[in-house]
């Protein structure tokens, strides 16, 4: 079978953007810490000591050598999925019936982002976040496409 020139150019001009772009990896929880590659982030008390699923925080996150950092109270009561990508921190929690997710810096713990209030879970994927149902996509730098939120 022979492929059409034009389609094996076509492929060619897409690989490099498809390689490129934003790979988000969970990270896990254990004793409430977490830990991937160089970052490791302390997320406070847990709900229930044998089997969490919420921690208070507030969240310290630690780069490589660099001195740890703490992240602003607005990020409290955090849940399951965490996700790491780019040196963006994504990070769902909840108040009553009202989820959102906030995308913090790992290097500076300054909030870049944070989503309108949704209901429903969180579901990391590559390139793009489900929240609520809707899709949220990142660009390659694992930014939320546009930065749109409320405003950050």
């Amino acid at each position: 079978m022979q492929v059409p020139y034009g389609l094996l150019i076509l492929a060619l001009a897409l690989a490099p953007a498809a390689a490129g772009g934003c790979h988000l990896a969970p990270m896990g929880i254990a004793g409430g810490v977490g830990k991937l590659g160089d970052v490791s982030v302390a997320f406070g008390a847990a709900d229930h000591a044998l089997h969490p699923t919420a921690w208070q925080g507030p969240l310290r996150i630690t780069t490589g050598s660099a001195p740890a950092c703490t992240v602003s109270d607005e990020v409290a009561i955090v849940e399951a999925p965490v996700a790491l990508g780019g040196g963006i921190l994504y990070v769902p929690t909840y108040s009553g019936g009202n989820n959102r997710l906030y995308a913090v810096a790992t290097k500076s713990c300054r909030v870049l982002w944070r989503s309108h209030p949704f209901t429903g879970p969180t579901r990391p994927g590559n390139g793009r976040l489900t929240i609520g149902g809707r899709r949220v996509p990142l660009d390659r730098q694992c930014h939320p496409a546009g930065m749109a939120g409320d405003g950050r």
